[in-house]
């Protein structure tokens, strides 16, 4: 900490804090003394954006500093620190490579803290630094040469007014120039800078340059403009005295104002966007919002930043998204919408429907891109597409059965008229009857699925129903060697339900496990209850569902069994729909199939 002191009175404080901003306005380093000296720990300011605590009216000198990498010279703003109040910096920047990506820029600030709160002595400071470079005012016929000077300017010294040119009487309404010689300066400056101009006077007495700053000036009727200052020491009859060139900017700042509200309300409609919304420079992430950092289940902002999108992107959407960059990298076309899978985690995948257009990213192509969650959607688009092929297997199924139940039933009749007279082809008749039934059998299914069933909902035993069905299939689970373990966590398991339906999707559950095991094996059947729920497992050990299959599983005659017509559990799904019921399958070939059902119970 540097102090400056004048006939015993401290002057000015000046302490630097220096500060890392990346390219999108965030803090992303902070020295320790920002505590002492902002009210802030670092830690509470790295991350945030640094145009949460410039003054408005200053919010537009930092943002210079993102479009300029030229803009090099001190800068003066204004600070929010932790109690609340304003605070003065002047900075200096600079630009250095992010450690992130080598294209990325991020900018260093060098911030000196200047002290508002000291007086100003009115006498010019009697030391005078060695190696500062003075300039001496000339004159002709006892005038300044202030007149040929392009711009509003003034000569004071220590703050009090002893030269002006035309120009400044002007810019200040003045009707001569008696009206402003002889006055202090601070007189036509708005009192909230009142502390920064005596301390940039005193600077200047000491030999010092100072920065370019902006100011709000009051003209003599009381109206305000506002004003680019630019200040320099020098030499005034002997005296030290500052020489100081004004710049109206209200237009400027008025534009800006317009301007910075239209960037606010540009930047809020990002940040509150359902929808994510992103920047993506050599296939980086550069920029994404919440919703983005929300999407893709990140823990914060800062870990997607710079990350390679292709790490999360399907590996078959890979070639058509590189595609649809080049060619808006490349100006072959403006708008670019695209589907895409992401693998966000190891058990979630996302659908987004991505929508490119052209950017600028520090000067250098880049692709804007809003990603859209579609993945509600694409399940919604399949549940259409499996009700629409259970629809038109119901219509084929009433079809089909009709047509051929007529003449099997005259077959059947003539078969057994004509079989007392074949008893030497009695073996033969059985067999024929065993397919008649059978072919029957998938009829009745055909039927059930063709015709919708009115339900007879009654409450029962949900254990019970399991060991009847168990024991109805007991006899051929033994011939193929498969046994049955059962484990009940509550043996009072009620549930409202179609009994004979739910007997039939639990009669199908426990073939098809039968089935899945040639060589013969353990169907564990395992019932819980869960909140409101009635959870049914049923879990074999037999040679398992291929994993590209399993999406498949449920649709009208997909099997996985050379004899199977695929029926059954195409009947067990919508049975189980229709008892406001799920179902979830699991499987890993070799090791088996689990099946769970989910059904309210009372």
């Amino acid at each position: 900490m540097d102090r400056t002191t004048t006939n015993g009175n401290q002057i000015v404080q000046n302490v630097q804090i220096y500060a890392v901003v990346s390219s999108n306005g965030r803090f992303q380093y902070v020295s320790s003394n920002s505590i002492e000296l902002m009210g802030y720990a670092n830690s509470e300011l790295i991350g945030k954006y640094i145009k949460e605590f410039i003054h408005s009216e200053d919010l537009f000198l930092i943002e210079s500093y993102f479009y300029n990498e030229h803009h090099l010279h001190p800068s003066t703003f204004r600070f929010l620190n932790g109690m609340g109040r304003y605070i003065w910096f002047e900075a200096t920047v600079e630009f250095i490579q992010s450690t992130v990506m080598k294209k990325d820029k991020e900018i260093v600030l060098k911030m000196s803290t200047l002290n508002t709160n000291s007086a100003l002595n009115e006498q010019s400071s009697e030391r005078h630094d060695e190696g500062v470079e003075n300039y001496e005012i000339g004159y002709i016929d006892g005038d300044l040469m202030l007149e040929d000077v392009p711009s509003p300017l003034y000569i004071s010294v220590c703050g009090k007014i002893r030269h002006v040119n035309k120009m400044f009487q002007d810019l200040l309404g003045a009707s001569s120039k008696d009206q402003l010689i002889g006055r202090q300066i601070v007189d036509f400056i708005d009192e909230s800078f009142h502390g920064v101009v005596k301390n940039r006077i005193h600077r200047m007495q000491n030999g010092e340059r100072v920065g370019i700053i902006e100011q709000t000036w009051k003209r003599i009727d009381g109206t305000s403009i506002h004003v680019e200052v630019t200040s320099n020491p020098t030499i005034l009859k002997g005296q030290k005295a500052e020489v100081i060139a004004l710049t109206d900017i209200s237009s400027r700042r008025n534009f800006q104002k317009i301007l910075q509200a239209s960037r606010e309300r540009y930047q809020r409609l990002i940040d509150n966007s359902i929808d994510t919304i992103a920047v993506i420079h050599q296939d980086k992430w550069v920029f994404v919002n919440d919703s983005g950092v929300k999407l893709f289940d990140a823990l914060d902002y800062a870990e997607m930043l710079g990350k390679n999108i292709f790490d999360n992107l399907h590996p078959n959407d890979h070639q058509q998204v590189r595609e649809s960059f080049e060619s808006i990298l490349y100006g072959a076309t403006d708008v670019q919408i695209t589907h895409q899978s992401w693998n966000v985690s190891k058990n979630k995948t996302i659908y987004t429907e991505m929508v490119c257009i052209p950017t600028t990213y520090f000067g250098e192509r880049a692709v804007q891109v809003i990603l859209r969650d579609i993945s509600d959607r694409k399940k919604t688009e399949e549940l259409m597409l499996r009700s629409e092929k259970l629809s038109v297997a119901g219509q084929l199924a009433a079809g089909i059965a009709h047509e051929i139940r007529n003449p099997l039933t005259a077959i059947k009749g003539f078969l057994q008229i004509m079989s007392p007279d074949l008893e030497n082809f009695h073996q033969y008749f059985q067999i024929i009857f065993s397919e008649l039934n059978r072919i029957e059998l998938i009829l009745s299914e055909l039927l059930m699925l063709a015709k919708p069933q009115e339900a007879n909902i009654k409450k029962i035993n949900l254990v019970s129903l399991l060991q009847d069905v168990s024991l109805l299939l007991e006899t051929q689970a033994n011939l193929n060697g498969v046994f049955f373990e059962q484990k009940h966590e509550d043996l009072n398991l009620f549930i409202h339900c179609d009994q004979n339906q739910l007997k039939q999707v639990f009669i199908n559950l426990l073939k098809n496990a039968i089935d899945a095991m040639p060589k013969g094996g353990k169907v564990l059947v395992h019932t819980k209850r869960e909140d409101n729920s009635a959870r049914i497992i049923v879990k074999d050990e037999g040679v398992g569902i291929p994993i590209e299959l399993l999406d498949r599983i449920g649709e009208p005659f997909f099997t996985t069994k050379e004899t199977g017509n695929g029926l059954g559990l195409m009947i067990t799904y919508k049975i189980i729909e229709e008892h406001n019921g799920t179902i979830f399958v699991e499987s890993k070939q070799g090791e088996g199939s689990m099946f769970t059902v989910e059904i309210p119970c009372s």
